[in-house]
């Protein structure tokens, strides 16, 4: 009988120290499309976007502990733009901290040059 509270015990200890995963949410502000299968830019805030887009949605991400990185969350916006149809997050803006970090930018699918 002391195998299982053992066994139980090592399951939660081990489940512990998992960094909880990345956050991500949206708010649409304009019209999604099918998704987007190809690499997904990412734009600082004050850059330029590069390319005419049109603008899908508003799109944030939000780590914690071992994923309240630059990479995780910014990640995360590029894990879901794609979702939308989108192929750039633009206007990002990362939001530094010890225990949280976070990062808001506009998902937004670039128009082809003519």
């Amino acid at each position: 009988m002391r195998t299982i509270p053992a066994v139980f015990l090592l399951a939660v200890l081990g489940c512990r120290h998992a960094p909880p995963p990345v956050e991500a949410e949206r708010v649409l502000t304009g019209v999604t499309s099918a998704p987007y299968t190809g690499a997904v830019r990412i734009v600082m805030n004050g850059s330029p976007p590069g390319a005419d887009y049109d603008e899908v949605a508003v799109v944030s991400a939000r780590g914690t502990n071992g994923n309240a990185t630059l990479a995780a969350v910014l990640g995360a916006l590029q894990a879901e733009a794609p979702r939308l149809g989108c192929d750039a997050v633009i206007q990002v803006r990362y939001e530094p901290g010890g225990q949280v970090s976070s990062a808001t930018g506009v998902a937004v699918r670039t128009r082809p040059a003519w």
